[in-house]
C-alpha cells in the first residue's frame, strides 16, 4: 500500500490548526486588549491607533507557534529621537505591571511582555509591542510608513539606529494567499520540530516567490515538493532577492550569512 503524501500533510496542518489551542489563545488575546487600552489612556494622541501583526494577523500561524504583536504607531512630533520612544514604551510598560509576576524586556525592535504562566497552561501569555514611529507629519495615515528603532546592534544596524518598514503592506502581501499560506505553515511546523533557526518572514517571502505563477497539481504534496525544488536551485544564488513589501531596500535573505543560504539550500534537498 503507497503512502498518501497529501493526506499525511493534511493531517499536519489539521493537528497544528489554531482551534485546538483556542483557549490559550483568547488568553493572549485578553492581554494585547488590555495592553492596547493602557498604551491608548497613556499616550492618548500622541500616537495613531494600534493594531495586530505578526503570524496570527498573516493566517499564517499553527498551535506550536504564533505571534499576537500590537505595533504601535507614534506620531512624528511625539518624540525627538527613535531610542526616546522605545525606552518611553518600556519604562511605561515596566511601571504598569511593577511586582505583578509580569516580565518586561527590551528586544531588538520591540519589547518583550510575558506573563505569570497560568495553571493548566504549558507556557505563559508573551506578547511583542512593537513602535514605531510616522516618517513626517500626518504621513502615517495616508501611508501606514513606520520607522522602528533598532535597540541592539543587529542584522548590521547599529543601537538607536532605524528601519523604515510598512507593516500594513506585509500583511496585505499574504493576504487572500491561501494555497501559499498552506505551505508556509508546513514549513514552519517543519521549523520548529527540526530547531532550524531561519526567519520566519524569510519563508514566508521565500513561498509567496517560489509559487507565484504556479499552475501545477494543487495537492499538498506537489506545492511542498514545488516550492523546495525552487528554494534548493535558488536561495543560495548570490543573485537570488527577497525584497520585503513593507520597504524594498531592505532584502531579507542577503542579510543571511552564506552558510545559512548554503544550509537551508541542503534542508530542501533531504
Amino acid at each position: 500500500m503507497s503512502f498518501d503524501k497529501n493526506k499525511h500533510l493534511r493531517e499536519v496542518l489539521d493537528t497544528h490548526k489554531m482551534c485546538h489551542v483556542q483557549d490559550f489563545v483568547n488568553k493572549v488575546k485578553k492581554r494585547r486588549e488590555e495592553i492596547k487600552a493602557k498604551m491608548h489612556d497613556h499616550y492618548g494622541c500622541d500616537k495613531y491607533s494600534s493594531f495586530g501583526s505578526g503570524s496570527f494577523a498573516k493566517h499564517t500561524a499553527t498551535n506550536v507557534k504564533f505571534d499576537l504583536d500590537l505595533v504601535e504607531p507614534f506620531k512624528r512630533n511625539a518624540f525627538g529621537a527613535l531610542q526616546e520612544m522605545f525606552d518611553s514604551v518600556h519604562d511605561f510598560l515596566a511601571e504598569e505591571y511593577k511586582n505583578t509576576g509580569v516580565t518586561i524586556r527590551r528586544q531588538k525592535v520591540s519589547i518583550g511582555v510575558s506573563f505569570p504562566i497560568e495553571e493548566g497552561d504549558e507556557k505563559p501569555v508573551e506578547l511583542d509591542v512593537v513602535p514605531g514611529r510616522e516618517l513626517s507629519d500626518n504621513n502615517y495615515l495616508d501611508s501606514h510608513d513606520l520607522n522602528l528603532c533598532f535597540n541592539e546592534d543587529h542584522w548590521g544596524f547599529k543601537k538607536g539606529s532605524s528601519q523604515k518598514t510598512n507593516i500594513q503592506k506585509q500583511i496585505s502581501h499574504i493576504e487572500g494567499k491561501s494555497s501559499e499560506c498552506q505551505i508556509i505553515r508546513l514549513l514552519k511546523i517543519w521549523k520548529k520540530q527540526k530547531d532550524k533557526k531561519y526567519k520566519a518572514f524569510v519563508i514566508e517571502l521565500a513561498v509567496i516567490r517560489a509559487l507565484d505563477g504556479y499552475n501545477g497539481d494543487m495537492g499538498l504534496w506537489p506545492r511542498l515538493k514545488y516550492t523546495m525544488e525552487y528554494l534548493r536551485d535558488h536561495i543560495a544564488e548570490s543573485s537570488f532577492h527577497l525584497f520585503d513589501p513593507g520597504n524594498t531596500n531592505n532584502d531579507v535573505v542577503g542579510t543571511m550569512q552564506d552558510y545559512d543560504r548554503q544550509s537551508f539550500k541542503s534542508d530542501m534537498e533531504s
